[in-house]
């Protein structure tokens, strides 16, 4: 039995050494991004390709996979989203895909605790969706999972070898944002100057709703004459191509900075020249 014992222990510790020797064929990678107000978070095993054509042998098309190796892929959102006009509840789900030469579906599943397909169960699918396959820019030696945002709501996208997917995920933050400033700003139930400024900053960077960026600027004014606002104000007018109008505020901005008590001589100087040089550039812009 000592004898028995020892060899056991012998084996135990020497596969507990090699897979401490030896690194992992198919690493963890995750990645998490903050889209607007949600949280997106993926969690995967990255293959690599080693030599080997991936798509059409690797991974077989027609075919389920689990687009990834090891344990299924995860994606979790900290709020609800909407996917090829779905919505889908926040929470953690599987993802598995059926690629194609040209085309593949996405499956999002409700089960993530399996490791690989043979337990799949398609009955406990939440969406699935076809996207096309195109080709790479570049080589992706390992499975790739990347998340980009696009203002406010996100793209998904799979990269490996030679082939790409993508999907679009749609979160609730502009329109929280709209409601917000639809039933606190635009009915003047905030008497916080910032609040109506930041909203407009919001519109202005974003390029849209300009017409309500700058009702919501002028509400700002009319609490605080503060110059940051005369400033904003400037940039969407100029944005919105009214140069004779851009002109008159930021000439009323000039004589504002000048009678402000907390700035210096030379500051004042600085906003001046900065100012005029911009009321030229809108004039050059009403001759064209």
């Amino acid at each position: 039995m000592k004898i028995l014992f020892t060899f056991c222990l012998q084996i135990v510790t020497t596969v507990c050494l090699s897979q401490g020797i030896f690194p992992s064929l198919s690493p963890k990678g995750n990645i998490e991004q903050t889209v607007g107000f949600t949280n997106i978070s993926i969690d995967y095993e990255r293959p690599a390709a080693r030599g080997r054509k991936v798509f059409g042998e690797l991974v077989q098309y027609d075919k389920l996979w689990r687009t990834g190796a090891g344990s299924c892929t995860k994606i979790r959102f900290s709020k609800a989203v909407v996917i090829n006009n779905k919505k889908i509840g926040k929470g953690s789900y599987s993802i598995f895909s059926i690629p194609g030469a040209n085309e593949w579906t996405v499956i999002f599943n409700r089960d993530t605790t399996l490791y690989g397909v043979n337990s799949y169960d398609a009955t406990k699918d939440i969406i699935r969706f076809n996207v096309k396959s195109r080709p790479t820019g570049r080589y992706y030696e390992s499975l790739t999972i990347d998340i980009d945002v696009v203002p406010n709501d996100a793209v998904v996208y799979i990269s490996w070898e030679n082939t790409q997917i993508s999907f679009p995920v749609k979160t609730e933050s502009d329109k929280a944002v709209s409601d917000f400033v639809q039933q606190q700003l635009l009915t003047d139930k905030s008497g916080d100057p910032d609040a109506y400024a930041t909203a407009a900053e919001y519109y202005y960077f974003l390029n849209k709703d300009l017409d309500r960026a700058l009702v919501l600027i002028d509400k700002a004014i009319a609490i605080k004459n503060e110059s940051w606002y005369y400033r904003q104000k400037v940039d969407i007018l100029e944005l919105q191509k009214k140069y004779k109008e851009a002109i008159d505020v930021a000439t009323l901005a000039i004589s504002m900075d000048q009678k402000r008590a907390d700035w210096d001589s030379r500051s004042k100087q600085e906003s001046e020249a900065e100012y005029k040089k911009r009321i030229e550039g809108f004039r050059s812009q009403l001759k064209k």
